[in-house]
């Protein structure tokens, strides 16, 4: 292990860039870089081959070794190590499934955890921190005292200094961790041994876009190996038409990381393909900006009926053309309503849909199914997160930018039972809003947060204030507030929290 006087600024190896081929074998790139103060084993250098993470999390470990340890490991290098530990100690599809909102970065999903968890790991960091990486007993055990000797304040903070969390964590949390997230699984032995499908081809895909709404597309992969190219092209509602063009990284066999350029914007997509490969869901978000983006959903074309969606949504009326996204498609049918097709799309079938009754109307293609909701009128809206955390930020070259958010209102009917917020409501989708913004409450009020901590666009996205002391400010307090969303359409009303609050400095992969 080769060490430098000095721990370089990485800040930019946060982003998992390229991949290039590996220039020697995996096992050989990590035993030279690493194996001088990692002992050789029976099951590999020790500490490693006691864990499994996914590829965010050996990123953040390679990183905190350059940071902290002065290891002087190559751009190519690194990412190298990360595609092989990856490959070799990741996790299975299912293991990492419930916590892929962190992967995300979903910036509405809000964690709920129970105890011990909560104060004694997720006061600090997400939850999914610790659900994103498998150890033995040993190598939690020896995290617990990781813990204290990198963040020797643990102790006192707030929820440490009032319980004996040295103790706790080396007599409680060690078996919990050891049995909820061990090293050897059945879904991971399971997922090493699968065959797995290779990514090149054809995708139709369904997203939503900031501020411009719902897109759909073709984007082709091609390549024999990491990084794969990706091109295509998107389509708004409105027909505008984008170009796609980037590059492609696929960790485990499923995790696909991709940097791309969507009608000249930097886009990042964290997504992961379905355990058969024919299929992908995940988020897309802009690359400086990843409060803003939207799912996105794939399938591979020719490899079988599948449907993403509407576009529309919803409709909002009886009959109407309905844009069916999916590959496949041949024989659809729709139950509860007559279905037209009037041709084939690079992304699905053109039809007209009609029905005598509002309602959900199935959309049925072989083993594919989704659904279109008709009704022809909304009776309530809600928005959509209905709490958000923005941050402040921008003003300095050198301080972390803003945080923005996204707002969106969302039409329901009530269902057959005319009763609001039960299950047979109605979800029509995004309505046309006005939008403003209001303090939250009387201290907000007095603190004058609506004036001062950021405004709320037409298109729904607000956008907090510069960072700092303002002297105009009862205290000379900085622009965070407590604020109240207002969305109204068609004489209805919605609201939701934003809480404005200050910079992270410190933002890893995986938070």
């Amino acid at each position: 292990m080769t060490r430098s006087k000095t721990a370089p600024a990485l800040i930019a190896a946060l982003a998992l860039a390229g991949t290039p081929a590996l220039a020697q074998d995996g096992a050989q790139l990590l035993a030279d870089a690493c194996g001088s103060c990692h002992e050789a084993t029976e099951a590999g250098l020790s500490r490693i081959a006691g864990q499994r993470k996914t590829p965010e999390g050996w990123l953040m470990t390679i990183v905190r070794m350059r940071l902290v340890h002065d290891v002087v490991v190559s751009p190519d290098d690194q990412a190298a190590l990360v595609a092989y530990l990856s490959e070799t100690q990741g996790l299975a599809p299912s293991e990492a499934a419930p916590w892929r909102y962190a992967l995300e970065k979903d910036p509405a999903h809000v964690e709920v955890v129970e105890e011990p968890m909560a104060s004694m790991c997720a006061r600090c960091h997400t939850a999914a921190r610790v659900g994103l990486q498998r150890r033995t007993t040993e190598e939690w055990d020896l995290h617990m005292d990781f813990h204290v000797g990198q963040f020797p304040t643990v102790e006192y903070q707030a929820l440490g200094r009032d319980r004996e969390w040295y103790k706790i964590a080396k007599t409680e949390m060690v078996p919990l961790l050891s049995d909820a997230y061990p090293l050897e699984t059945e879904e991971w032995t399971a997922w090493q041994a699968a065959e797995k499908q290779a990514p090149g081809g054809d995708w139709v895909v369904l997203t939503d876009l900031p501020g411009k709404g719902r897109a759909f597309g073709r984007i082709t992969v091609a390549g024999d190996a990491s990084p794969f190219a990706l091109s295509g092209t998107l389509w708004l509602e409105d027909g505008s038409e984008m170009p796609v063009a980037g590059q492609m990284n696929l960790y485990t066999g499923y995790e696909w990381r991709a940097n791309l350029s969507i009608d000249g914007e930097a886009f990042r997509q964290v997504v992961a393909l379905s355990e058969d490969g024919d299929t992908f869901e995940g988020r897309q978000f802009l690359r400086d900006r990843d409060s803003l983006g939207g799912t996105i959903s794939g399938a591979r074309d020719g490899a079988g009926p599948a449907i993403l969606g509407t576009v529309p949504e919803a409709l909002m009326a009886r009959s109407g053309d309905v844009l069916i996204v999916g590959t496949g498609l041949e024989g659809i049918g729709a139950e509860g309503g007559e279905l037209v097709v009037h041709g084939a799309t690079p992304v699905g079938l053109a039809t007209s849909l009609l029905t005598e009754t509002d309602g959900a109307v199935a959309l049925t293609a072989g083993d594919a199914r989704s659904e279109i909701v008709v009704s022809e009128a909304f009776d309530r809206i809600t928005v959509e997160p209905s709490f958000a955390i923005a941050r402040v930020g921008g003003d300095s070259p050198v301080g972390p930018d803003a945080v923005p958010i996204a707002f969106k209102a969302i039409g329901w009917a009530n269902g057959p039972d005319g009763q609001p917020g039960t299950e047979d409501d109605l979800r029509l989708g995004v309505v046309p809003t006005e939008w403003s913004v209001t303090d939250h409450n009387e201290v907000a009020a007095a603190m004058r947060d609506a004036e001062f901590a950021g405004s709320l666009g037409e298109d729904g996205i607000f956008m907090p204030a510069a960072a700092g002391p303002n002297p105009a400010r009862p205290f000379s307090t900085n622009n965070a507030g407590d604020l109240k969303i207002v969305a109204n359409s068609g004489g209805l009303s919605a609201e939701a929290q934003l809480i404005v609050t200050v910079q992270r400095f410190i933002d890893p992969p995986i938070r």
